[in-house]
């Protein structure tokens, strides 16, 4: 069961940000990212493409997703 009816985008990016700040060698592709926090493919797939344009994560040429070294210490303040 999917819990995106219960998760909003911007909780869906605070999950997947606390992951990739504990685990800092996480390297997950969508699919994997979706079996993991259990969001459909929208959710999941919104939430990533927000912390990839907030500069927090980065996608590889292969479509994993990865924090970036010198990215945003903050992922959930919005860009101005």
């Amino acid at each position: 069961m999917s819990m995106d009816s219960l998760v909003s985008h911007e909780e869906a990016i605070s999950r997947i940000a606390v992951d990739y700040i504990e685990m800092p060698d996480l390297k997950l592709t969508e699919t994997q990212a979706r079996r993991l926090w259990n969001f459909s493919e929208p959710v999941c797939s919104a939430a990533l493409a927000s912390l990839v344009g907030r500069g927090f994560l980065v996608q590889t040429r292969t479509g994993a997703y990865l924090r970036r070294a010198s990215g945003s210490p903050m992922p959930f303040a919005k860009a101005s």
